[in-house]
């Protein structure tokens, strides 16, 4: 505990990080209001009341940085979620639909894979490694009653891959080679024909001729535009 309070930001440091906090939600909330079509649907706007009633107390950017500096980690303010409006662009463009699975690689708070779930129509899970967004993602999923759709694991994306998933998403757009390298690989595992989506970087980079690049566009996030890319497995590991 003390090695985690030694950590904390001074209150100095937050009045510094103020200006971008509040560019920050500026943009979320344009973003929220545009993706207002996307969520107006009862089962998802369920999820959506658990979910942030679970996160009143301590919320997801908390939780994310007391677990970064508890490991130590050089960045510890790496949480991120993908928007709602994005999304659906994404879902679209790489042909997501009711039915596939879909593995999501850092799951967050799980608000993805319950929009995928209650709204598309898809069978999720949630790989995530912090332990606590997965049980209160779990909480969520049992309040609802949605566990034969939908599943939360904890796990890392180094070792394997769960399920038997159609589709892979990973929003994590600041990674290492090397750990891209090794999702790549763990991905390969899952055999031909799958499609793997990720953010900033084709895995066409790093595992040459194991993906087919099939579509790259870009998209809207809280901290910018980048690409988007859809890759398909060509060559299983």
């Amino acid at each position: 505990m003390e090695g985690l309070q030694s950590r904390q930001m001074t209150f100095w440091e937050r009045v510094r990080l103020w200006p971008l906090s509040i560019l920050v939600s500026v943009r979320e909330a344009r973003l929220a209001l545009q993706a207002l079509p996307f969520v107006i649907n009862w089962n998802f706007l369920r999820t959506e009341f658990w979910r942030r009633l679970l996160f009143s107390r301590r919320d997801a950017w908390r939780l994310s940085r007391d677990y970064y500096s508890g490991q130590a980690s050089s960045d510890v303010h790496c949480f991120g979620e993908t928007p709602l409006l994005t999304l659906a662009r994404i879902q679209r463009r790489a042909g997501i639909n009711a039915g596939d699975e879909v593995l999501e690689v850092g799951a967050a708070t799980g608000r993805n894979c319950f929009w995928l779930a209650t709204v598309i129509g898809c069978r999720v899970v949630g790989l995530e490694h912090i332990p606590e967004f997965v049980s209160r993602a779990d909480s969520v999923v049992r309040r609802i009653g949605c566990q034969e759709q939908m599943r939360f694991v904890c796990g890392d994306m180094e070792e394997s891959l769960p399920g038997k998933p159609d589709v892979i998403y990973l929003y994590g757009s600041n990674l290492e080679d090397d750990l891209i390298t090794r999702f790549a690989q763990r991905c390969c595992e899952k055999g031909e024909g799958v499609r793997v989506i990720t953010v900033s970087y084709p895995l066409t980079n790093y595992l040459p001729g194991a993906f087919e690049l099939i579509d790259a566009f870009p998209a809207v996030f809280t901290w910018g535009v980048t690409t988007v890319y859809v890759q398909r497995i060509v060559r299983a590991a």
